[in-house]
């Protein structure tokens, strides 16, 4: 009887340590405001945006996506969108803020730096895909419209913006910030002040 409830007990906790193994390679920690997500864990009701290339975009991508590349609102030279601007652009994709939104791109620096300015401009629920060149590009992405389809609504997260001097921006500042984000929820961004 001893040997029995020994070895049920092993399997018991076998199993257990297997199932955490399972849940913590594929979910993300609970106090990421910004997490990386698998697309078999995600809801079927999200919205995946592509920041890539938008032409690409068009071509291939996850069924349904919107094509919003990065440098809609970020340049080359580094200038930013100004956010009311960012919002008008949100809005021209039908997107409210409401919205849970999956982010996912070519390389792991656009899709973090978009994941910041959704969350910065007030996406309720921002999170970036970790598929990678994984990622299903069996449908055609959509594009935005030239006019608004929606109000975006979400609140400008202005606690963590700081207004700063005119300057320039990059995509590494702020892919950054999504890392500060996540080890500090009072994490701030420096937005160039006439922008904000």
């Amino acid at each position: 009887m001893k040997t029995g409830s020994c070895h049920f007990l092993s399997t018991a906790l076998v199993t257990l340590i297997a199932g955490l193994a399972f849940f913590n390679s594929h979910t993300t920690l609970a106090d990421e405001l910004i997490p990386t997500v698998s697309s078999l864990n995600a809801p079927a009701d999200v919205v995946f945006v592509d920041a890539g290339a938008v032409a690409t975009c068009l071509k291939a991508a996850r069924p349904g996506a919107l094509c919003l590349s990065l440098d809609r609102v970020l340049n080359p030279a580094g200038r930013l969108a100004n956010m009311r601007d960012v919002r008008w652009l949100l809005g021209s994709y039908g997107l409210t803020g409401d919205e849970q939104v999956v982010i996912y791109a070519d390389q792991e620096r656009t899709r973090d730096a978009m994941a910041a300015i959704f969350y910065l401009a007030g996406q309720d629920q921002v999170s970036r895909l970790n598929d990678g060149p994984q990622v299903n590009l069996t449908g055609r992405g959509i594009a935005g419209a030239l006019s608004r389809r929606a109000l975006f609504v979400g609140e400008v997260r202005l606690p963590h913006l700081q207004p700063a001097p005119y300057g320039r921006v990059s995509s590494t500042q702020l892919a950054e910030f999504v890392s500060a984000l996540n080890r500090d929820p009072k994490a701030r961004f420096m937005w160039p002040m006439g922008y904000l």
